[in-house]
């Protein structure tokens, strides 16, 4: 679309446009188009304000899990970083309770003690003949190896400890 030709007679009152500053947006071939430019400043700060009141949601989420963490006893659970799958547990921790946990890189706790797989069986016949009725909670990562799970429940069983159960989340 090209634009009519304009007359630049000073008795006109008319412009070419480019010398008052005004431009109507259409392209003369002059070299002074149309230039559109993106402001980016408003959504960065739409951004901003959506990173922060996410960091602030997700840091009440976890003092909350860990409030409840500790209500029921199972602190040790976030301070060893094994995060049990969900499930639906009926039952609640009591103190005679042993809890045996394992992390995703095959870390074995008994009791918030690390034990060698090699010493396991060991501790395990201990464990039983200190208490002959102590109910072992097994607690792993949902991320842990199946394998090292079998693997404890069958050296407890050869142990003689019966009473096992599988820790979960709510």
């Amino acid at each position: 679309m090209q634009r009519p030709p304009q007359s630049n007679s000073p008795d006109s009152g008319l412009s070419d446009g480019l010398s008052d500053g005004l431009d109507d947006g259409l392209d003369d071939g002059s070299g002074g188009g149309m230039f559109a430019e993106i402001n980016i400043t408003p959504l960065t700060d739409v951004f901003l304000v959506l990173l922060i009141i996410m960091m602030v949601v997700s840091s009440s989420v976890i003092e909350s899990e860990k409030e409840s963490a500790y209500q029921k006893g199972l602190l040790a659970e976030r301070a060893l970083q094994v995060m049990t799958p969900q499930g639906a547990g009926v039952d609640d921790l009591v103190a005679e309770d042993i809890v045996i946990s394992v992390t995703t890189d095959r870390v074995i706790f008994i009791e918030n003690d690390q034990v060698p797989l090699a010493d396991l069986d060991a501790r395990l016949v201990a464990l039983k003949s200190d208490n002959a009725a102590t109910r072992i909670i097994l607690r792993a990562d949902k991320t842990a190896a199946y394998d090292i799970v079998m693997d404890i429940l069958a050296r407890c069983s050869k142990a003689g400890l019966s009473n096992i159960a599988l820790a979960s989340r709510d």
